[in-house]
């Protein structure tokens, strides 16, 4: 069993982030002109209603920018809704959810709230099914289409909320400008959002999920994976007893760069649990570089991981500290990856004395009777030991 999980996990190699970066800029700039240009051709040649709900938009006055502000915000927030009830109606597991610079992120029964400040521009819901089974497709396919049916019913109600305040002579009043500025965005979402963006985005539109999905392409086999490997944990499963079958299928797994993470921590865990620190130590490498291929957040914890491995498994106290410093304690999540990144930094800088603190924290953040938490806190204990072990502190490496 072992030497069939011993290769190193390979990844798609996505080409380098800027280019990305640039194809999406220019896929965002070209939906804008489309918007720009179907907005023009709906006032000035489209039908009497068109008309009527587009010319309602002022944007002239303090008032009407305030407006288009708020239809802006309450479509994006009505379209990422229509997505969540839609997962926990599924089943699904509500993980968090980002609305500009504010992120939330749920752990066991738990809400943490963040302040991210150089994301301002986004609207995201994260949800995973809890059962990975034969209808996994169709489910995941509702769940997409459901943020685009909401925006088509926000647009339907909007409009007829503007054209009966056009209705009643009070065009000029505010709420009927917002409800005219929601019909527009609206529209403008649903349309637009008809158009898949490329398979090289940072992150792939409803339109382009549906396709994957309706196709059951690599894509969709991409999702299907991640969703796998994660569902190991929701299932409170121990990782040295993750299922033969689906280790060797995520052993033979090629995907994108956040799957391949997820897959490649999963090995980490089973290896390492199950004693093989050899073969743990080469997927963590893996890890490591599919990390680096990742979000910031996704790539700041796979270095966490790496370092504290280095401490725990390695003893490469200099090569943790290498780590250690690049990594972003801040953005660590859940609270007891974090804590117990903290008791590794603070062993491998030579002050253990100071890393019992961190671990017990590490351990309280741990729910009671739960296997693959089980694992969790073995690790911390062998940390405990780690540190009990260099009690006297010595040379400092920080």
């Amino acid at each position: 069993m072992a030497t069939a999980l011993s290769h190193k996990l390979p990844y798609l190699p996505e080409g380098s982030s800027e280019a990305a970066g640039h194809g999406e800029l220019r896929f965002h700039l070209l939906l804008l002109l489309a918007a720009l240009a179907l907005g023009f051709s709906l006032q000035s040649y489209g039908p009497d209603w068109s008309r009527t709900i587009f010319e309602q938009g002022r944007l002239g006055s303090f008032g009407g920018i305030a407006a288009l502000l708020l239809a802006v915000l309450a479509s994006m927030l009505a379209h990422e809704l229509g997505h969540l009830f839609a997962a926990l109606f599924l089943n699904y597991e509500f993980l968090g959810a980002a609305i500009g610079p504010l992120r939330i992120d749920r752990w066991r029964a738990r809400i943490i709230c963040r302040l991210e400040e150089a994301h301002w521009l986004r609207c995201s819901i994260s949800a995973v099914p809890r059962q990975v089974h034969n209808v996994w497709r169709g489910r995941m396919m509702m769940v997409v289409a459901a943020g685009p049916m909401v925006s088509l019913l926000f647009l339907l109600a909007a409009a007829g909320a503007a054209a009966l305040g056009h209705a009643a002579k009070t065009p000029e009043s505010w709420l009927t400008t917002f409800w005219s500025s929601c019909a527009e965005v609206n529209f403008f979402l649903f349309v637009l959002g008809l158009v898949p963006n490329s398979r090289s985005a940072a992150a792939r539109n409803d339109a382009a999920l549906f396709l994957s999905l309706w196709k059951n392409d690599a894509d969709a086999v991409d999702m299907f994976m991640s969703h796998q490997a994660a569902d190991l944990t929701f299932r409170g499963m121990r990782p040295q007893d993750f299922p033969e079958p689906l280790l060797l299928e995520l052993t033979n797994f090629r995907g994108r760069p956040y799957t391949s993470l997820i897959v490649a921590r999963r090995m980490v865990e089973w290896a390492a649990d199950s004693g093989n620190i050899v073969l743990a130590s080469e997927w963590d490498q893996a890890a490591l570089a599919a990390g680096a291929n990742c979000s910031r957040r996704l790539a700041n914890a796979a270095l966490a991981e790496s370092a504290f491995f280095d401490v725990l498994f390695r003893e490469d106290m200099r090569s943790a500290v290498s780590k250690f410093t690049k990594v972003d304690f801040d953005e660590l999540f859940p609270p007891a990856l974090s804590e117990r990144a903290w008791a590794a930094r603070l062993i491998a800088c030579g002050l253990p004395h100071r890393a019992l603190t961190h671990i017990l924290r590490a351990q309280g953040f741990l729910p009671p009777g739960n296997p693959y938490y089980q694992y969790e806190s073995a690790l911390l204990e062998r940390l405990r030991g780690r540190a009990l072990a260099q009690s006297r502190p010595g040379r400092l490496l920080c």
